[in-house]
């Protein structure tokens, strides 16, 4: 149970730190390649798509907890 509340707690700074990441990366490839602000905005996108990738993963895995298929209580059984 600890495990599944430590992952859901982390889903948020996930989503933080991939949306961050993107636009970092843009705008240092904006910069290096003079092409201001066209990749700073395709890499935020793709780090909010990221982002959303996460929090999806993490339903996915809320809802087998919920259903009762978490892999520690298939171990405990």
């Amino acid at each position: 149970m600890w495990r599944a509340t430590l992952r859901f707690s982390a889903v948020g700074l996930e989503m933080g730190v991939a949306v961050a990441i993107g636009y970092g990366l843009g705008w240092w490839l904006d910069g290096r390649f003079s092409t201001r602000p066209y990749l700073t905005v395709a890499m935020l996108l793709l780090g909010i798509a990221a982002a959303f990738r996460s929090l999806y993963r993490a339903a996915k895995e809320g809802q087998r907890v919920a259903d009762g298929r978490d892999e520690d209580e298939k171990e405990n059984e």
